[in-house]
């Protein structure tokens, strides 16, 4: 899981779906496509890599999750063919869309599971009625790992998750550690409270130095950064953007590219994270 630090790494936040974002940000990253929606391999891009940082299913319109899994899917094989230079993180929608699609016995079917299944994981019914989508994203899943490190120096290091958590669970390969860098307390579960009371870790663990965090899975209306800790789902299914992080040697770079509008986006109430 630690990553090679020769290379330059375009670090991507939750896309939900939103596939057109998704090619106009790498496209001004350096990676244009072909008429077959393949991302092109040139001199200048040879260098970088993509890593995904999770939840890239759900929320979206079917025909837009289906373009972004067909594109995710084609692309890793094809981005991967001689070195590795596309990566996958396990976000918490990848994890439940593969329980549901999986017949996971663990979930419990109530009016509020099947409730929760339409409006949160509204993959798992187009999965159902495309077969080869499925198999597609079935081998996309098992490509996933749940962390990644960067290490440059002593000095420089980032630890990519979809989740924030505790320090004493990054890295960790147990059970207990791996849900926890997948998914963190439930936010719509604790709607009334401040989410830097629900997760006060995120800003308690902070440092004042260059080993950082970067995760997802919390919309944020922009880029929020606490110290070394970094959230950068900046809620592009929610008519905001799609941001990602440049890894660079020893510096750290962030890009933003607005909603394009080509599809319906979602309604969303932000919970500031680092609100302080």
């Amino acid at each position: 899981m630690i990553l090679p630090s020769n290379y330059e790494y375009i670090v991507i936040g939750d896309v939900h779906g939103c596939i057109d974002e998704l090619k106009t940000l790498l496209k001004r990253q350096g990676f244009a496509t072909d008429t077959n929606n393949f991302l092109q391999i040139t001199p200048e891009n040879e260098h970088k890599s993509i890593i995904l940082l999770g939840d890239f299913i759900d929320k979206a319109s079917d025909k837009k999750l289906t373009e972004t899994i067909k594109f995710i899917y084609n692309n890793y094989i094809h981005l991967n063919q001689e070195r590795q230079r596309f990566y996958l993180i396990r976000g918490n929608h990848e994890n439940m869309v593969y329980r549901y699609i999986t017949n996971d016995s663990t979930i419990i079917v109530t009016p509020k599971t099947i409730a929760n299944k339409k409006k949160y994981y509204n993959t798992v019914a187009l999965l159902e009625k495309e077969p080869k989508l499925k198999i597609f994203f079935l081998e996309l899943y098992k490509e996933c790992s749940v962390w990644y490190k960067y290490i440059y120096k002593d000095y420089f290091s980032v630890t990519l998750t979809h989740a924030p958590c505790e320090e004493k669970y990054l890295t960790k390969d147990n059970n207990t550690s791996q849900k926890k860098m997948v998914k963190c307390i439930s936010r719509s579960k604790n709607p009334t409270m401040p989410l830097d009371e629900l997760i006060p870790y995120t800003h308690e663990e902070a440092k004042d130095n260059q080993h950082y965090h970067i995760f997802g899975h919390l919309s944020q209306p922009n880029i929020r950064q606490y110290k070394n800790r970094i959230c950068i789902d900046t809620s592009a299914i929610y008519g905001d953007s799609l941001s990602c992080a440049i890894i660079k040697k020893d510096s750290l770079t962030f890009y933003s590219t607005p909603f394009e509008f080509k599809q319906k986006k979602g309604k969303q109430t932000y919970n500031l994270l680092f609100d302080f």
